[in-house]
């Protein structure tokens, strides 16, 4: 490969790089978010709307995780659950990625249906692991594929029961960049030979 093409070759990688990340960036992890405000039980709580989009209708919205299932309070196993979530969510920032399939984003009982992410040290939404996941991992919540949401639990369950913490997409992307730097490894190193026989 002259340097011509290998050039040619970092550039595709590297816009087949920023491609796949543009993607990632348009998964609707922060359609909206705010601070948990009231926990009602594991599996639903109230947030404070900081940012809206066009399916939020108050200032306070109560929130139904998607595709989990929390014992009911009335259940020995209630409490415990409804503690836990209260322990890790109450008066923390959450963004929500809220069900699409349903016009309104909502349920029967007029909650918001979604995917919870956590925020990170600098307030950004952390996408792994999202707190449907931890609620399940963490035996307060059972996992359902509720088929009237768009989520699919696979999307965002499978990828770390294996010991992969990587997706599909995640392991393109890892792959396409030790791509992009083995050729910039082997390009440096070409260019040290050349220059130290000169």
């Amino acid at each position: 490969m002259r340097g011509g093409s290998r050039t040619r070759a970092i550039s595709f990688l590297s816009l087949s790089l920023v491609i796949l990340l543009s993607i990632i960036v348009e998964a609707a992890q922060d359609e909206a978010y705010g601070v948990v405000t009231n926990v009602v039980d594991g599996d639903t709580f109230d947030v404070t709307i900081e940012k809206a989009d066009s399916r939020i209708s108050s200032a306070v919205e109560r929130v139904r995780l998607a595709d989990v299932n929390s014992p009911e309070l009335s259940t020995p196993d209630g409490p415990p659950a409804m503690d836990f979530t209260f322990a890790v969510l109450m008066n923390k920032r959450v963004y929500l990625d809220i069900d699409d399939l349903s016009g309104s984003g909502r349920d029967s009982y007029g909650r918001l249906i979604a995917v919870v992410y956590l925020a990170g040290l600098y307030g950004q939404p952390l996408a792994s692991p999202n707190f449907n996941r931890m609620l399940v991992d963490s035996g307060h919540a059972v996992l359902e594929n509720f088929t009237n949401n768009e989520f699919e639990p696979a999307d965002w369950w499978s990828e770390q029961r294996s010991g992969d913490k990587s997706t599909p997409l995640e392991s393109i992307l890892q792959n396409l960049l030790r791509q992009l730097c083995s050729l910039q490894d082997r390009n440096s190193t070409k260019l040290r030979t050349i220059s130290g026989s000169s």
